[in-house]
């Protein structure tokens, strides 16, 4: 038997497969065969260098808004403590791209590869319920180890998340620990029904069977990763903001109920993303005048509203615990 890789497949996209969007069968079928043996493959040369390095330095000005208050600033938990808005509860800010048609390019937000990766492995016509971004700003803190899942789940593909480098991406600036093969895991791995932390004991026993890992990877990768994957945020001892963009696609038949707002005047655009790529966006219109992106609130409710019991008992334990 093959020992398993200690590292991440990474499928190097040819410039003709970049710009062309059509990925070669040996690609596809490297891509579905490392997804479902680690929960994670990473699509290298996947988007042209010019249109992240425009979207990136956007972005950080919307970032320094959100720090100096402007919108609502989303900050991830590192290790158990509750999650406040400012720049004290940790690194991790959840940060929404810019909606506006300008930004919204088809080779970032409705990728041709990623999108024909994620069919192949969900079904087709994925959908997004899902986006935003991991902005990572400068702390020497990480988080404990954990995956995104708080509620009893399949225990095979419902939900991928695919992350797009807007910058190169290490140990030195804070690029997540992954543990490859743990996607496959349910809550018995969990203290307690509600919390994404896994068991301490469980992940000591993980690590002597395959210890994490910390990729690097360059600019313009789409990272394609199993919603189920063990994973953590690490520090960022530099001072440069590291911007992981993130969308989380779902199998059609799994009814996420999560919804991305836009405004009315983006309608015609987003379908056209959707026949673009073959994928459905699961998007609710506001009135222009109203809409702002970044006073989009955070929900991480990826449960299904085919069972909103499994929802119910998560905020049953939210409330019993004081958050």
């Amino acid at each position: 038997m093959p020992s398993v890789p200690d590292h991440p497949v990474v499928i190097r996209l040819s410039d003709e497969e970049r710009d062309s969007g059509v990925l070669s069968d040996h690609n596809l079928y490297d891509s579905v065969e490392a997804f479902f043996r680690d929960g994670f493959v990473v699509l290298e040369n996947a988007i042209h260098n010019d249109l992240i390095d425009k979207l990136n330095e956007r972005m950080l000005v919307d970032t320094k808004k959100l720090l100096a208050g402007e919108g609502l600033s989303h900050y991830a938990p590192l290790n158990n403590k509750v999650a406040q808005n400012g720049a004290a509860a940790g690194g991790n800010l959840s940060q929404v791209p810019p909606l506006e048609k300008e930004w919204l390019s088809p080779e970032v937000f409705a990728n041709k590869h990623a999108a024909k990766i994620i069919s192949c492995i969900l079904g087709p016509q994925p959908e997004i319920h899902f986006i935003r971004s991991n902005t990572l700003l400068k702390n020497d803190d990480r988080q404990r180890v954990h995956s995104d899942m708080r509620f009893e789940h399949p225990t095979h593909p419902f939900a991928i998340t695919q992350n797009v480098c807007l910058c190169d991406c290490g140990p030195e600036n804070g690029m997540t620990e992954l543990w490859l093969g743990t996607q496959n895991t349910g809550v018995e791995v969990r203290p307690q029904l509600g919390e994404p932390f896994i068991d301490e004991a469980v992940v000591v026993e993980r690590r002597a069977i395959r210890p994490p890992l910390y990729p690097r990877v360059k600019k313009g990768s789409i990272l394609v990763r199993d919603l189920r994957l063990w994973h953590a945020g690490m520090p960022n001892p530099s001072d440069e903001v590291r911007i992981l963009l993130t969308m989380n696609y779902y199998a059609g038949w799994f009814k996420n109920g999560a919804l991305v707002s836009f405004p009315e005047s983006l309608k015609e655009h987003v379908e056209s993303l959707e026949q673009y790529a073959g994928i459905k966006i699961a998007a609710k219109y506001e009135p222009e005048a109203s809409f702002n992106y970044l006073e989009s609130k955070f929900s991480n409710n990826f449960s299904s509203v085919l069972h909103p019991e499994v929802w119910e008992k998560i905020a049953h334990v939210k409330t019993a615990k004081g958050y």
